[in-house]
């Protein structure tokens, strides 16, 4: 039979010290500054020129890239934070309010008048959310193995929500003020997409 008392002594010698986690907003900034200019880079690709903020509407415009940004810094916070097992992140409810103040405040900028339907700008749209979003999930999701790995769903449901609210403030700075309903359509859908990749993408490589 195996000395259980010099198993435990052999391994307490072999162990190594472990090295600290680096505070929540040092990993938050250390992917900003690494996925944030791949993002603008990737932008080139699909970039149809810069918004106008002179439009009839730019503040209602503004006000939505504001809660997009918002939505954005808070998600990605929320799954730095979730990865850490026993940690408690911002309640899942204030995304969904955030979201919904978003939705109504695009709702709002589509004319009341009627207007031709332009498909290509909703393509565009979808176009541009997913190839921007790419290398933001990629940098997030190895950020988030880098601080331990993936273990819960919540943490990449927030990476998801994180990476296409980025997205999504990069598109306000070269779209109208204004859209149309199937172009808000393209808007919505690109976000689902993001989210599901995100999901998809953490749980096909296993990072847990």
């Amino acid at each position: 039979m195996i000395d259980h008392h010099q198993l435990i002594k052999k391994l307490a010698n072999d162990a190594l010290p472990v090295r600290p986690l680096p505070s929540t907003g040092r990993r938050f900034f250390k992917w900003l500054v690494m996925a944030l200019p791949l993002a603008i880079i990737f932008s080139v690709f699909v970039h149809r020129g810069l918004t106008d903020w002179h439009q009839p509407g730019a503040g209602l415009a503004l006000l939505q890239l504001l809660v997009a940004v918002s939505i954005a810094i808070a998600a990605v916070w929320n799954a730095l934070i979730l990865v850490i097992p026993g940690r408690e992140g911002i309640p899942i409810v204030r995304f969904i309010l955030g979201g919904g103040l978003w939705l109504l405040l695009n709702i709002i900028s589509i004319p009341q008048a009627s207007t031709p339907v332009v498909h290509e700008h909703g393509t565009f749209c979808y176009l541009f959310l997913l190839v921007v979003s790419l290398p933001m999930i990629v940098t997030l999701l190895w950020t988030l193995h880098k601080s331990g790995g993936l273990r819960s769903t919540n943490s990449l449901l927030m990476a998801g929500i994180g990476a296409s609210a980025w997205a999504m403030s990069l598109l306000s700075l070269c779209h109208s003020v204004q859209q149309d309903r199937f172009d808000l359509l393209m808007h919505v859908a690109a976000v689902v997409t993001i989210i599901s990749l995100t999901l998809l993408i953490g749980r096909i490589v296993k990072l847990k």
